[in-house]
C-alpha cells in the first residue's frame, strides 16, 4: 500500500503537548524514576515535521523495560509487543487517535494508520543506551545549529513529496543524513 508522508511547519504548540503527555508518563512510571526528553523534530524549534509528539523515556537499566508495559497500556497507550524481539534493548508505544489501549504481538494486529493515526510515539529505553544518547546529541545538534536544521527539513519536505510503502521506509531514506549529524554531534 503506498502512502503518503505529511510534513507540517513548526508548531509551538508541540512543546505544550510534550508537556502534558510528559507529566502522565511521570505520574505512572513514577516508581522507576523516569527521565522524560521530548525528542524528534517536534523538539526542535524551528523545524518541521510529522505532527506526532515522539518522546524519550530513559529508566534505570535494561531489567525496568517489561516494568513499563502495563503501566503504560494503563495510561491508554497501545504497546507495540511485535517489535519487542527485534529491538531487545527498547519498548514502543503510540498513543493512537480514535483508539483504546491494547497490545499488539503481531504486526497484522496494527490497526491502520489513516483511522487511528498517532498522535504520540513513545520509545522507553535504560537512560544509559546508545540509544538514549543517540536521539539526545541528534536533537541537541540540530536545536544548536541551524543551518543543519533547516537542511533537514528541506530534505524531509522533498522526501515526503514521494510515495512510500512503509513509514520504515522513509526514515531509512533519512537515514544518511542522520548518521551524518550524529558523527558530526560525537566530535
Amino acid at each position: 500500500m503506498a502512502l503518503s508522508i505529511p510534513i507540517a511547519e513548526y508548531d509551538p504548540a508541540w512543546q505544550a503537548r510534550f508537556a502534558e503527555e510528559a507529566a502522565v508518563l511521570s505520574e505512572c512510571l513514577s516508581s522507576l524514576s523516569p527521565r522524560i526528553e521530548h525528542i524528534g523534530s517536534t523538539a526542535v524549534k524551528g523545524l518541521g515535521g510529522k505532527p506526532i509528539i515522539d518522546i524519550l523515556v530513559g529508566c534505570p537499566g535494561d531489567g525496568a523495560l517489561d516494568e513499563v508495559v502495563p503501566a503504560l497500556l494503563s495510561a491508554g497507550y497501545c504497546y507495540y509487543a511485535c517489535y519487542a524481539d527485534r529491538f531487545k534493548d527498547r519498548r514502543f508505544f503510540a498513543r493512537l487517535s480514535n483508539h483504546s489501549a491494547q497490545a499488539f504481538p503481531d504486526v497484522e494486529q496494527l490497526p491502520d494508520r489513516t483511522a487511528h493515526p498517532p498522535t504520540h510515539h513513545v520509545h522507553v529505553v535504560a537512560y544509559d543506551s546508545v540509544f538514549w544518547k543517540r536521539h539526545l546529541a541528534f536533537r541537541d545538534y540540530l536545536r544548536q545549529h541551524p543551518i543543519a536544521r533547516d537542511a533537514y527539513f528541506r530534505m524531509k519536505v522533498k522526501l515526503a513529496k514521494g510515495v512510500w510503502e512503509s513509514h520504515n521506509d522513509y526514515a531509512k531514506a533519512k537515514g544518511e543524513f542522520i548518521r551524518r549529524i550524529e558523527r558530526l554531534a560525537a566530535l
